[in-house]
């Protein structure tokens, strides 16, 4: 192949590149999608205080999510299924909630996007992992916390102390 030939064949490779751009380009606006746009969360970290019991259906923050393609079909789901993501993009609990975990994640999925953003809960009260609250052993032992555990069946008295020699 001589020179000539060989930048016509790279003149010729240019030229279908930048129509092959420019194709994409039209097509991704006729799709409703937006130029610049960058598909998934706009904002990807949130804080949200605690001052007491979150209320089922209280509006906690407003997420940004933006598919770049009209939003339609996009899914959300939250770390802690107490909460819900709901169709104005508002984060929602789905019922009373006394105890946040300190850290929820939120995942957009549609067609067009994947992502993930973070919601920081803030305020919330100091619990030691070596706190054992009422409910948890409640939970643990069955309804009568005050009867012997499973597997005793011997009856127990009170023990005489031992009589020791001086």
């Amino acid at each position: 192949m001589d020179s000539k030939m060989a930048v016509h064949v790279v003149e010729s490779c240019w030229e279908l590149c930048v129509l092959c751009l420019q194709v994409a380009h039209v097509g991704g606006q006729e799709d409703g999608g937006h130029e610049g746009c960058v598909p998934g969360f706009q904002v990807k970290h949130y804080q949200v205080a605690y001052s007491g019991a979150f209320q089922k259906g209280q509006a906690l923050i407003q997420v940004e999510f933006d598919d770049c393609a009209g939003n339609e079909d996009v899914k959300f789901e939250v770390s802690d299924p107490n909460f819900h993501v709901n169709e104005d993009l508002n984060l929602v609990p789905q019922r009373d909630v006394l105890y946040s975990r300190p850290i929820l994640f939120v995942h957009g999925l549609s067609a067009h996007a994947d992502d993930v953003a973070q919601v920081d809960v803030t305020g919330l009260p100091v619990q030691s992992p070596h706190t054992l609250r009422l409910a948890d052993y409640i939970f643990a032992r069955g309804s009568n916390f005050l009867e012997p555990p499973l597997g005793d069946t011997q009856p127990r008295e009170a023990s005489a102390p031992s009589q020791g020699t001086i």
